[in-house]
Formats: structure tokens, C-alpha cells, sequence
């Protein structure tokens, strides 16, 4: 049962080479390594679609593929990305055109269209992007996304209401509510 963690002498030694180097990462895996030594599971970790945030004034976070690694994997042709600029309601009080947030969408182009990464910039990013990554982790498909109604007015509905592929070349910035 080999994931990247080792017994070794009686003491037990972590590695998570090539792993996200995040804490909540290397907790879930020590408590699925103790049910497997001491609980008669087989569970291994799951390193695919971690979610994480980088908590800077404007939140970023992210799971999936990025849309670069997403390319080398599957090739640029067999890709959608969909990508929205939107002005969030906590910013629309200080009414500067610079304060803008971000989400993207890469999806598998066949079928109903896998998301196979979403990335999102704005406000409480880590909170809004919690429920995408289990969505993720159960097969979300831009299908399934765009048929949610969104809660209004939240950063989260922009989410399910993305819409423009980077493919068209429209603009992908949203207007009105």
C-alpha cells in the first residue's frame, strides 16, 4: 500500500513528494494512514483536486488543473475555457473600475464537458470555492453547472452563470446583475 507515505523502524516518516505542501493535506493523509495501520481501512489519499486559497487582500483560490497544465495534459484543442470579469457587490460601494474579480472554468471540450479546473479571484474566495471542489471531486460537468441557480446576490452565482468561452472572443465581462 504505497501513496507516498512509508513505516520505517517503528517510527513513522511522511513524505509527500511531488504533494501540495499544505497542512490540511498532510492531516487528511496522516488520519487515512492511521485507519489503514490501525483500522483495518484501505483508503488511500486522494492528492487530485485540492482545493487551496491564497488569503491576500483580494482572495485567489483554486482546484483542478490550471488552464497551462490542463493544455500539456489533454492539448489545447480538446479544451473549453469559460471566464468571467464581474464587479462583486462588496466593490461596487467604492465604485472603481479596477476593482474587478475573476473566475475560469477549464473544461474537457467532448461530451457535457468535464470541469476539470476552477479558479476564482474575488472576495472570501476560499468559502466560495469549498463546495465547487467537492462538486469537482464528483464529476462536475459545465452542464451541471449552468443549470444551478445561483443565490442572489452572492460572488458564488457568478460561478454558474459563467457563459463565454475564451474561444469565442466575446467579452467576458458582466454587466448588470
Amino acid at each position: 500500500m504505497w501513496d507516498g507515505l512509508r513505516l520505517a523502524v517503528g517510527i513513522i516518516h511522511i513524505l509527500l513528494q511531488d504533494r501540495p505542501e499544505l497542512t490540511p493535506v498532510a492531516i487528511m493523509a496522516g488520519k487515512l494512514l492511521a485507519r489503514r495501520l490501525f483500522a483495518g481501512s484501505t483508503i488511500q489519499m486522494d492528492y487530485d483536486n485540492i482545493a487551496t486559497t491564497v488569503f491576500t487582500p483580494l482572495e485567489y483560490s483554486t482546484v483542478g488543473l490550471s488552464e497551462e497544465d490542463a493544455i500539456r495534459q489533454y492539448g489545447e484543442e480538446n479544451l473549453e475555457v469559460y471566464h468571467a470579469f464581474y464587479k462583486p457587490l462588496e466593490f461596487r460601494v467604492t465604485e472603481r473600475e479596477e476593482d474587478v474579480g475573476y473566475i475560469k472554468a477549464v473544461c474537457l471540450r467532448e461530451g457535457e464537458q468535464s470541469v476539470i479546473g476552477l479558479h476564482y479571484l474575488g472576495p472570501n474566495a476560499g468559502e466560495v470555492m469549498q463546495g465547487f471542489a467537492v462538486a469537482i471531486r464528483c464529476g462536475l460537468t459545465m452542464r451541471m453547472l449552468s443549470s444551478t441557480v445561483g443565490i442572489h446576490p452572492t460572488c458564488a452565482e457568478e460561478v454558474v452563470k459563467l457563459h463565454i468561452t475564451k474561444r469565442s472572443g466575446e467579452d467576458p465581462t458582466v454587466t448588470g446583475c
